[in-house]
């Protein structure tokens, strides 16, 4: 068979499992006791009221006001400015010829003024400078927006790693310190047959060395419940309460797969945006380039100190019209056509990575989930026979047999969170890949 064949099969394959796990409601955790679990609405919740709360977040709504007041600012600049000044122009020194005296006397008039002006400037036409700053505002908003809710999205992932890990953490030691308590007496009744003559040596030995293997296991995930529940406190601002772990609904969407997401992601959204904005800021170049075209006027009240009753009003339309400027336009201009390019080019990049990003999404969330009937089936006949070897203690004393089964079922146990871990992680990265995230744990921006 080719290989081109045997891909192709286990492609339908995997398929129409998918298809079928994907028909029924799928929820995180299902291989682990109600009483360990908590809702998903007190889950997410509890993730929303701490997320609101982080600094990320709290910076990223700041930058959206200080936006929103550039637009404003933006917007106002066609509006027309109106100033106000005082002119005190003094002779200091003078060095004038004397011709006569009616020469003299009109010198000094033209030289010294304390003169109050009022004046105000309407741009007409700025080659629209003004049109192309308004757009840029607007579409800085919108990027932080869409900026503002991938940090949000960004956040909830990290703070449900953060959240599974230190609950994950606490289940896993609390199981083993009572996989422990369970097995303690049967070390001290091996060790009472073991000097009463009854048990070899070499088996007490293996009892030994298995029952030490179980409490360094339970010692190491105690050092990484410590460190959890440390990195915990650090996020949440709270000690880890023993709330369990979150059952949600996974599968939310029917399709599940990299082709369907269709250049919506953020970082998608974002460099549309970003080719938009150098767009409109080769524009504001180009305008430096321009004609200008405007109205102005100017009143002036001369002499104000000596209560001179001298004034004037001047006003008309101004128009400027740069001629040459020895090749600075073309530079500047062909620059922001590079910038657009770049945008262009980092577009295609984004877009590639989005698909590569997918792609590992779908192969985690179906790796994880093909092996959780394996772990837990695993899980589960593991348990049931060092619950069979505890109760067959008194008629068949095996202690080596049930200390293995402790040891395996404590392994699986921990690779059954950790798989249940990986499953609700690549389907909050789905959801935050298609911008889902933030409804599902009820976060506008």
């Amino acid at each position: 068979m080719s290989l081109h064949k045997n891909i192709f099969i286990a492609f339908f394959t995997a398929c129409v499992l998918f298809t079928e796990l994907s028909a029924k409601d799928t929820f995180s955790f299902s291989g682990i006791p109600e009483e360990e679990k908590i809702s998903e609405e007190i889950f997410t919740n509890y993730i929303r009221d701490i997320i609101i709360l982080q600094p990320e977040y709290l910076e990223a709504k700041a930058k959206n006001y200080e936006l929103s007041e550039n637009k404003k600012y933006a917007q106002r600049l066609r509006f027309p400015a109106l100033s106000a000044s005082i002119i005190n122009d003094r002779s200091i020194r003078r060095n004038i010829e004397k011709v006569g005296l009616f020469d003299q006397k009109q010198r000094k008039v033209r030289d010294d003024s304390f003169d109050g002006v009022v004046s105000i400037d309407q741009p007409l036409y700025t080659g629209n400078e003004i049109n192309s700053k308004i757009k840029l505002a607007k579409s800085e908003i919108t990027y932080s927006s869409i900026q503002s809710s991938e940090i949000a999205s960004e956040l909830i992932i990290t703070a449900v790693q953060i959240y599974l890990d230190a609950a994950s953490s606490v289940l896993l030691n609390d199981y083993a310190i009572e996989l422990l308590n369970k097995i303690r007496k049967h070390k001290e009744s091996a060790r009472l047959r073991f000097e009463a003559g009854a048990t070899e040596n070499s088996e007490y030995a293996l009892v030994n060395i298995r029952f030490s293997e179980i409490e360094v296991k339970q010692a190491m995930l105690e050092a990484n419940k410590i460190k959890k529940l440390l990195i915990f406190r650090s996020f949440f601002k709270e000690e880890y309460s023993s709330i369990g772990l979150p059952s949600m609904k996974l599968f939310e969407n029917e399709s599940y797969n990299s082709s369907d997401i269709k250049s919506n992601s953020y970082s998608e959204q974002k460099s549309d945006i970003s080719i938009r904005q150098q767009r409109h800021k080769l524009e504001i170049t180009k305008s430096q380039y321009r004609p200008n075209l405007g109205f102005s006027m100017r009143y002036t009240q001369y002499d104000i100190d000596d209560e001179a009753e001298d004034n004037d009003l001047r006003g008309g339309i101004y128009f400027s019209l740069p001629l040459f400027s020895f090749g600075r336009g073309s530079a500047e201009v062909a620059a922001a056509n590079s910038r657009i390019n770049q945008a262009i080019i980092n577009k295609n990049k984004v877009v590639r990575d989005t698909s590569n990003q997918s792609a590992n999404i779908f192969g985690s969330f179906f790796g994880s989930l093909q092996a959780r009937e394996k772990l837990i089936n695993s899980y589960e006949n593991v348990k049931l026979q060092r619950e069979t070897f505890e109760i067959r203690m008194a008629s068949s004393f095996s202690i080596p047999a049930l200390l293995e089964a402790v040891s395996r079922e404590l392994n699986l146990y921990e690779q059954l969170i950790e798989n249940e871990k990986n499953l609700l992680i690549a389907d909050l990265n789905n959801r935050h890949l298609k911008r889902e995230l933030l409804s599902t744990f009820y976060l506008t921006n």
